[in-house]
């Protein structure tokens, strides 16, 4: 027994030693990677990524400062990731031209210089952490604590590690290429030929493979969920509704989007009950799904049927919504102006597309504006036709890609106000011209996060009901308030708002201005992001941009979700031609009824 005890110790001495040396090992390299430890000492990378490392290291510093939401551990963890690439690619080409004078192992790996760098990582980490902490108070979430941050980091800088090993790989195929290469032609030929060789078959295998196996995927799903009923979803059986059994556009062509809208929302006692109204209607929601072979103008003429058959016409509200990307309208929307005309209103939307609105923008940008002018068009040519005194009022919405739509259906902000009676647009991507070119030329001294437009006489900016009668400054603005009003919501945490390709090389005026930079904006400017955010090249663009994959998961007034706040909005648009104004009794029921009222989708 001793014998065979004595082998298996034997036998399994050098397996316990092996699994030591690596798990060392690895530390080792863990230690070389992770911010801060890694500008002690070299264990094993070697010496020549050492400028690497030291651009790495400055771009933790910015990789970890504040964006416009709190991070989720998986957004830190690609933020980390891809600054420290970016960073590690930076201090390599500037080391470059010096390699000659200095060596890496002279002057990298030694000095003082490299203790202070790693104690300014320490504290650009603890400064991270309480950031963290009170971007996640501004915008009313819990669950974006100190762990996520930590998480995220430790994902993140493996992530790097991950890259490192990519970026030598592809060194080494570079090189050998090149090397066979220079058999025929000289070497200053052959490398930058293997270099561009490689990086084009990567190109197209990724654009070949990965990116069109990915949108094929999306697209297939998308399809997939457009044909879906919702669980909470059933037809309706109002003649007022497309969809139900008397409408013109069946049940089964509006697509799951569509099926949400035309099945919830407030029916007449709903509105009676929330608004204290003796005299309600039942109000009239009509929807266009995406028919294979229907043209936007066909869908158009089809929604004009249907309100030749309900009687919308006779009404005394319209409003087109554009839809977003999926064939979504937003229920805070359509239910505020159902709340405050006590049903006496049509809302008419237009399916174009299945696909997610990024997607969606990606594919075609072009259809979005086609959809929302052409059943403008439609609607403004029949109410030209009628009585002016029997003509009722005109509006125009949409949110996200649908603000994008609805707003570049007109030429410019004249055109808008000259053949509408109003507009609420929210959460407009950056690249929506008509808020752009206002935005530029807004009164002197307003913000670009809250920017004033000609005294507030026709366009107001809000972030929060309290724009609507003062502005930054908490001023009154210094015209009154004309028909037609346009409501233009923006949040300053939206980075679907202030996400553009620029924000990669220019810096915009939103991060000069005081809320940025360490300067504290004025308190009824009501911003919600950290006045701490500074713009730097290619990581405030990078940044910004994964905050828009975490917009949606936040409460409503905050990112891209513009909740309670419509109902104020559209208040402020209709006026005096509401059946009701709004107030905080029935802001408190029909956001109740809303909120009960909404679907998964």
């Amino acid at each position: 027994m001793r014998v065979f005890r004595r082998r298996v110790l034997t036998a399994a001495a050098p397996v316990a030693v092996a699994a030591l040396k690596g798990v060392a090992f690895g530390l080792e390299v863990l230690n070389d990677l992770t911010p801060g430890f890694r500008m002690t000492r070299r264990r094993r990378l070697p010496a020549a990524l050492g400028a690497g490392v030291l651009g790495a290291e400055i771009a933790t510093w910015w990789a970890i400062s504040p964006s416009l939401l709190p991070r989720p551990w998986w957004v830190t963890a690609a933020n980390v990731a891809i600054v420290q690439g970016v960073g590690h690619l930076a201090g390599t080409a500037l080391a470059y031209p010096m390699r000659r004078r200095w060596s890496p192992r002279a002057w990298f790996w030694a000095g003082a210089g490299h203790t202070v760098m790693a104690g300014i990582t320490v504290g650009a980490a603890a400064a991270s952490l309480r950031r963290q902490k009170q971007q996640a108070r501004l915008v009313r979430v819990a669950k974006r604590g100190r762990k996520h941050a930590l998480v995220g980091g430790l994902v993140g800088t493996a992530g790097y590690g991950t890259l490192l090993l990519l970026g030598d790989a592809a060194q080494v195929s570079v090189d050998r290429l090149g090397a066979r290469l220079s058999r025929w032609m000289p070497l200053w030929v052959a490398w930058p030929l293997a270099a561009g060789g490689l990086t084009w078959l990567v190109l197209v295998l990724s654009d070949k493979v990965l990116m069109r196996r990915v949108l094929t995927r999306i697209s297939r799903h998308a399809f997939e969920l457009n044909t879906s009923v919702f669980p909470g979803s059933m037809m309706p059986w109002e003649p007022e509704r497309s969809g139900s059994p008397w409408s013109l556009e069946p049940w089964s062509a509006v697509g799951s989007q569509g099926r949400a809208v035309l099945s919830l929302g407030p029916r007449a006692r709903d509105i009676a009950e929330a608004t204290g109204l003796n005299e309600v209607r039942e109000p009239i929601r009509l929807y266009a799904g995406l028919i294979p072979g229907r043209s936007v103008e066909g869908a158009a003429r089809l929604l004009l049927a249907e309100m030749d058959r309900t009687g919308a016409f006779r009404r005394d509200t319209i409003v087109v919504q554009t839809t977003a990307g999926t064939g979504w309208v937003t229920d805070w929307s359509v239910g505020a102006v159902e709340f405050l005309t006590g049903g006496n209103c049509a809302t008419l939307a237009m399916q174009y597309s299945y696909l997610p609105s990024p997607f969606a923008f990606v594919v075609d940008r072009e259809t979005p504006v086609r959809a929302a002018r052409a059943l403008i068009s439609a609607v403004l040519s029949r109410l030209e036709q009628m009585d002016p005194d029997d003509r009722p009022r005109f509006y125009v919405a949409g949110e996200s890609l649908g603000a994008y739509g609805t707003a570049a259906a007109f030429d410019d902000l004249e055109d808008l106000l000259a053949r509408t009676d109003g507009a609420l647009l929210s959460g407009a991507p950056r690249f929506t011209r008509l808020i752009r070119t206002l935005s530029d030329s807004r009164d002197p001294g307003s913000p670009e996060r809250l920017p004033t437009i000609d005294g507030g006489r026709h366009v107001r900016f809000a972030a929060t009901p309290l724009h609507l009668r003062q502005n930054h400054l908490g001023m009154p603005y210094r015209h009154p308030w004309s028909h037609p009003r346009v409501v233009i919501a923006q949040h300053a945490s939206d980075p679907i708002v202030w996400w553009s390709r620029d924000l990669v090389w220019r810096q915009p005026d939103w991060l000069t201005e005081p809320g940025s930079r360490g300067v504290p904006a004025p308190r009824p400017q009501r911003l919600d992001v950290f006045h701490g955010m500074r713009w730097v090249p290619f990581v405030s663009g990078w940044q910004v941009g994964l905050d828009q994959l975490n917009s949606l998961a936040v409460p409503g007034g905050h990112g891209h979700n513009y909740h309670a706040e419509m109902l104020w909005y559209w208040d402020a648009v209709l006026g005096e031609h509401a059946a009701v104004r709004m107030n905080h009794d029935l802001e408190r029921r029909a956001t109740a009824f809303i909120r009960d009222d909404a679907i998964k989708r």
